[in-house]
């Protein structure tokens, strides 16, 4: 589906709504073309000095107009902007919807500043999509039709004039002004999201950064993004400029020419000169809904750019419908690769060839290998993250792409090797692995982490802000905390990739050993460089270049000889030496 179908469809949901918003917009405008109508009628009427009663309607009519035109303005605003708000909820919710159940697949290629653009900047251009772009075109539509009726049953020619000159400022310079404005916009929305994808970037290594000295390279770099960036603001509101100066010439010819086209028709006394009074300013009145039109061509570039934006994350779905229901209730009781190989899309490269293993309850699993090999890949392909490019993985006897993802999921405790800390306290950070836990059992897992003395020396214990990303904690608290969760969140598969990287020798050592004592009947699949726990591995699997050359317990692959017993050796001289 096109981008603007996508959020006209959205729109759809609120047709009642808009329909009201429409009428109202209707009669403002009306009632504002009314007050002036109905005063040109009693100025140039009262110049003749007729009696009060031939003015009385156009006292009421001035009355009623002027209270109405406020009033309808009112309700149109309250309509509309409650329209807006709803429109770019619905649009919040239809984003993660179709983000979330992707990721992270469908995202490896965004940058997060770029993702924060979509968020933020495009789902505020389309927040007015309606208010700035479909409103001001229908209502316009309404009123030239309706004025052009108007002043054409005084005389046919005054109607065309009208109706031409509104058409051709109205509804061709927009035109015109869409074309020009096109490549602008977009020129724009791609800049403004590079810009927050390298601000974003900027920030997150301003520590580096700083390190580095390099400060310097960012700042020239900002300063080119934005100067392209103003440039194309330069140019669309020279461009905008340009059309409001084009919009006020066309509505001073067009009264003119109906002035001029009417003045034989006062000579002739086809209408009068009070008619011609009201022809002329009900003709001004009825450009009110011309004005917003040469904007609202600008908006539709911006908003079609921003829903082309917005609406192409989300497109790599699951390449299968799920047909079987895995849930917590049905756990896995066998997890089997069959002859898996993956490569990410478009690229020949194989990530894994020909992977086969069977991961079962009781059963530890050690990939090891150089960094590249293919390690975590394979662990996303078991989480559901990504599907293999060739071969199968059976869970339970089923291939992963006929069953759910979340029930997939609700199997495995995850540790991953940069394990992400929210901007919260410790408690809604361990909540997250087990929503509703008591304050006992969360004291119980960080315990159970090696933590205790530190949860002790915060001022405000699990109600302690740790900031964004654990900013207040060390890499080692980070990772211990991530053990906690692992230890709430109690599932039936345990998967660990480079557990110990930020912790020192013997707290990796303690917490390692609480670990494998309380793993006792579970799976494991344990990724690490560091070689100190495979004697508790009932297999070991050394990949290179994503294929596996070695497989087996510890002392069959010792007994061998071979790439993995070199690697074993070279651990242990490097620990006696330390």
């Amino acid at each position: 589906m096109k981008p603007l179908t996508r959020l006209l469809a959205i729109f759809k949901l609120f047709t009642g709504e808009i329909l009201l918003s429409l009428l109202l917009g209707i009669a403002a405008v009306a009632a504002g073309i009314g007050l002036l109508g109905s005063s040109a009628f009693i100025i140039a009427s009262a110049a003749l000095h007729p009696s009060i009663a031939t003015l009385q309607v156009a006292i009421v009519g001035v009355r009623f107009f002027g209270i109405s035109r406020g009033v309808f303005r009112y309700l149109e605003r309250l309509v509309s902007h409650s329209v807006n708000l709803r429109v770019v909820s619905r649009l919040r919710l239809d984003f993660m919807r179709r983000v979330e159940p992707g990721a992270p697949a469908n995202l490896v290629t965004r940058q997060g500043g770029d993702l924060l653009q979509s968020v933020m900047g495009d789902l505020q251009v389309l927040e007015n999509f309606y208010v700035r772009v479909i409103s001001p075109v229908v209502v316009a539509l309404v009123i030239v039709v309706g004025t052009s009726l108007f002043i054409g049953s005084f005389a046919l020619e005054l109607g065309v004039i009208l109706f031409s000159g509104m058409l051709v400022s109205g509804f061709l310079q927009p035109v015109v002004a869409l074309l020009v404005t096109r490549r602008a916009s977009e020129s724009l929305s791609r800049a403004n999201a590079e810009i927050s994808a390298d601000l974003v970037e900027f920030l997150q290594g301003l520590e580096d950064i700083h390190a580095t000295n390099t400060q310097r390279e960012f700042i020239q770099r900002f300063q080119g993004e934005f100067n392209k960036a103003g440039r194309q603001q330069d140019r669309l509101a020279a461009l905008g400029g340009l059309n409001s100066g084009v919009s006020l010439l066309l509505t001073n010819l067009t009264l003119l020419l109906i002035i001029y086209a009417a003045i034989p028709l006062v000579n002739a006394g086809t209408i009068s000169g009070v008619t011609l009074a009201v022809i002329s300013l009900v003709t001004l009145a009825s450009f009110e809904v011309i004005t917003p039109l040469n904007p609202a061509a600008q908006n539709f570039n911006a908003s079609r750019a921003a829903a082309h934006r917005l609406f192409s994350f989300g497109k790599v779905d699951d390449p299968l419908t799920s047909i079987q229901k895995l849930t917590p209730a049905t756990p896995l009781s066998s997890i089997r690769f069959e002859h898996v190989s993956f490569s990410f899309e478009g690229s020949e490269e194989l990530l894994l060839e020909n992977i086969n293993f069977t991961l079962q309850p009781k059963r530890k699993i050690a990939l090891v290998g150089a960094s590249g090999a293919g390690k975590t890949s394979l662990l996303d392909l078991l989480v559901v993250f990504k599907y293999p490019s060739s071969g199968n993985i059976q869970m339970n006897g089923v291939d992963t792409r006929n069953i759910d993802p979340d029930g997939i999921r609700s199997n495995f405790s995850v540790l991953s090797q940069k394990p992400h800390i929210f901007n919260e306290d410790v408690r809604q950070n361990l909540l997250l692995a087990k929503p509703g836990a008591t304050d006992e059992e969360l004291v119980a897992a960080i315990s159970q982490a090696g933590l205790s003395n530190w949860l002790s020396s915060l001022p405000e214990k699990l109600d302690t802000w740790i900031g964004e990303r654990g900013i207040k904690m060390s890499g080692g608290e980070r990772q211990r905390l991530a053990f906690a969760r692992l230890y709430l969140q109690d599932r039936p598969y345990i998967l660990l990739d480079e557990p110990t990287t930020s912790l020192d020798q013997v707290t990796a050592g303690e917490v390692m050993t609480n670990l494998f004592d309380w793993t006792e009947g579970k799976g494991m699949l344990i990724i690490t460089h560091d070689l100190r726990w495979m004697p508790d591995m009932d297999e070991i699997m050394l990949l290179e270049k994503g294929r596996i050359i070695e497989r087996g317990s510890l002392s069959v692959l010792l007994n061998r000889g071979g790439e993995f017993a070199r690697m074993y050796q070279d651990e242990k001289d490097r620990l006696r030496e330390e």
